[in-house]
């Protein structure tokens, strides 16, 4: 039967994106990820008016007019748009400098100078690249987070590339200002701070000239460490004054774990709970090193979390509790992180790892399964950015973002295990058309306006320049043990 309708967020901007003409999609194997995980074999999906009206199995296709252009795909799976829940979109071209650098690197080049060395072109160039590979991977929702200090126009070329791509994005400009010593991995220099106030002024700044329908911006306290609690109070607050999302990176790394009880005598999350920023508008990243309490009161207090195991693989910083964090129904959702943690936006990879993860962690082979992943980077990404009345599945009055995946591919093969193969054997080019509020971005697998040839050009000019900056170029030179002429 064709679906009730639900009442649309009223969420919007004054501006608003396109919406995309009235179209059915027809013949193909849907999935919806509602709440009763219905799928049809042969079904159909209505996008008119940047929202889904319609969605069912072929023998309810004559609820639809017959006026509404029919888009016939055999041999595709449709299915909501795939909501990513944390990355770095402004660094996307820095993939493979940080591969197994050591921390002297990192601290000397490889961090700050970086930073100093962005630009508004560099933060355009790394979110084209970052922002279409997610867009061609069936990403139709990204959360990111932007360092903008000490060059406050990085994050004016990250909208300006988000723009351009016409993903989805809620995007977090992160603030830091502690001033503590006491951990040189927790430091942050007099130049990279910045007051409330001035972190403020510059948010509302950057909603007036670029926040619409389809791109939010929010404030980021990047972490307990490396923020005062005074700012990390005010960063949850600014979120709420401006209808946004507040976002912070959260008990990553075993570093963090011992600093935060050092200094507070508990965990990281224990607190934020301290300070009042848990409920249900904020996103927490990584959050590997958490006690029962603290899982208790991420549940509680309806807080996201974004759960990022290739990154934390990464570094090695360790592997999450993702069992227990579903079983006590907190907010998961899933995450590539960016190009310096992670060089792939891969999001299948992203799928794949965090069951596989869990069952070498819990030593059990039968956890998870290829539905659980799947359902994780829809339905569960969106309620940890809470946006499940808006995206995440097919259904009536939600937004029209829906990708179709083309099915005969050879790793997606056989049919009759196709749902576990796209998650174990993904064939990351088989996303076919990819749809943000019904307008139809990627056709035939590629994006109907962005040249390919003129993004990586984008993204190899701004590494260089940072390269250049930074003085990484000298130590990428002396990198390889491979002689090469």
């Amino acid at each position: 039967m064709v679906q009730e309708s639900l009442s649309p967020s009223n969420d919007s901007r004054e501006r608003t994106t396109p919406k995309g003409a009235p179209v059915v999609l027809v013949d193909a194997v849907v999935l919806t990820m509602d709440d009763e995980r219905r799928a049809y074999t042969n079904g159909f999906v209505w996008l008119e008016g940047g929202c889904i009206r319609g969605v069912g199995p072929a023998n309810q296709l004559h609820t639809v007019p017959a006026s509404v252009r029919r888009r016939s795909l055999p041999g595709h799976l449709v299915m909501p748009g795939l909501v990513n829940c944390h990355t770095h979109l402004g660094n996307g071209f820095l993939r493979g400098i940080y591969d197994e650098m050591p921390l002297e690197v990192w601290f000397a080049k490889g961090m700050w100078p970086v930073l100093g060395a962005m630009s508004g072109a560099a933060g355009e160039a790394g979110a084209l690249l970052s922002g279409l590979e997610l867009l061609l991977m069936g990403v139709t929702t990204t959360a990111s987070g932007e360092i903008c200090t000490p060059n406050r126009e990085t994050l004016d070329g990250v909208a300006t590339g988000v723009q351009r791509v016409g993903i989805r994005a809620l995007v977090s400009r992160i603030v830091m200002d502690s001033a503590d010593e006491s951990s040189g991995a927790q430091y942050i220099p007099p130049e990279y701070r910045e007051t409330p106030a001035q972190a403020s002024d510059e948010l509302r700044r950057l909603q007036r000239a670029y926040a619409s329908d389809r791109l939010s911006i929010g404030p980021e306290a990047l972490g307990v460490l490396r923020c005062t609690a005074e700012t990390v109070q005010a960063m949850h607050a600014l979120a709420r004054d401006t209808d946004s999302l507040f976002t912070m990176h959260v008990a990553s790394s075993q570093d963090e774990r011992d600093e935060s009880r050092r200094r507070f005598g508990h965990g990281s999350v224990a607190e934020l709970e301290r300070l009042g920023v848990l409920g249900p508008r904020t996103l927490l990243a990584h959050t590997i090193w958490l006690d029962d309490g603290e899982i208790e009161s991420l549940a509680h207090r309806g807080t996201g979390i974004s759960h990022n195991p290739v990154a934390n693989a990464y570094y090695g910083a360790g592997t999450a509790r993702l069992a227990e964090l579903i079983e006590r129904g907190v907010r998961v959702g899933l995450g590539v992180d960016g190009a310096s943690t992670n060089n792939s936006q891969n999001v299948w990879e992203t799928m794949k790892m965090a069951m596989l993860f869990q069952k070498q962690k819990l030593e059990r082979a039968s956890f998870g399964g290829a539905e659980i992943a799947l359902e994780l980077m829809t339905r569960g990404g969106a309620a940890a950015v809470h946006k499940e009345r808006e995206i995440g599945s097919l259904e009536i009055g939600k937004r029209a973002d829906v990708i179709a995946i083309d099915t005969r591919r050879l790793a997606l093969a056989p049919s009759q295990t196709l749902i576990s193969n796209l998650v174990y054997s993904y064939d990351p080019t088989a996303v076919q058309e990819v749809y943000v509020d019904g307008e139809l971005l990627v056709s035939g697998g590629k994006h109907r306006t962005l040249m390919i040839e003129d993004v990586l050009e984008q993204g190899r000019r701004a590494l260089g320049d940072v390269l250049k900056a930074s003085g990484l170029d000298e130590y990428m030179a002396t990198r390889s043990r491979w002689k090469w002429a």
